[in-house]
C-alpha cells in the first residue's frame, strides 16, 4: 500500500507528515443513517504524524511511504483482534478464578482489554 503525505513541519531531522484520509462515508448513500458515516463528520479528516527527515525533503513536498501488505495485516491484528482476544482471555481467567462471581469475571475481562490497548498504543507507532 503505497500514500502520498505532505511534509508540513521540518524540526530536529524529524518531519512531521499529514495525509487526507480517504474514506468510502462520503460517496455512500447510508451515511447519514450509519455510524460510521456520522461519527466521520465530527473527526478531523487528516491524520499528522512523525518520521525521520530524508536528505533533499523540505516543507511542502508530497514524500510517497510504502507499507507491505503482511506489515498491514500484522498492524490491523494487534489494534482489531488482539484486544477482542484479550477482553475473552481475561473473561475467562476471571471464570477460573471467581467462578461464582460474575462481577469478578467481567473486572477481569475488561482489565485484559485495557491491558491490551495499553500494550498496543505503546508497541504500535
Amino acid at each position: 500500500m503505497k500514500e502520498k503525505f505532505e511534509v508540513i513541519e521540518i524540526e530536529n531531522q524529524m518531519m512531521k507528515l499529514k495525509v487526507n484520509r480517504s474514506s468510502g462515508c462520503h460517496s455512500c448513500s447510508a451515511s447519514s443513517g450509519c455510524g460510521t458515516g456520522i461519527l466521520a463528520n465530527y473527526f478531523d479528516h487528516y491524520s499528522v504524524f512523525n518520521k525521520p527527515l530524508k536528505n533533499g525533503v523540505e516543507i511542502g513536498d508530497f514524500v510517497t511511504l510504502e507499507i507491505s501488505s503482511n506489515a498491514l495485516f500484522y498492524r490491523a491484528f494487534q489494534l482489531y483482534m488482539l484486544p477482542l482476544l484479550s477482553l475473552f482471555a481475561g473473561g475467562m481467567l476471571g471464570a477460573a478464578l471467581y467462578p461464582s462471581h460474575e462481577i469478578g469475571q467481567i473486572v477481569f475481562a475488561f482489565m485484559g482489554f485495557f491491558v491490551s490497548l495499553s500494550l498496543t498504543k505503546y508497541f504500535v507507532k
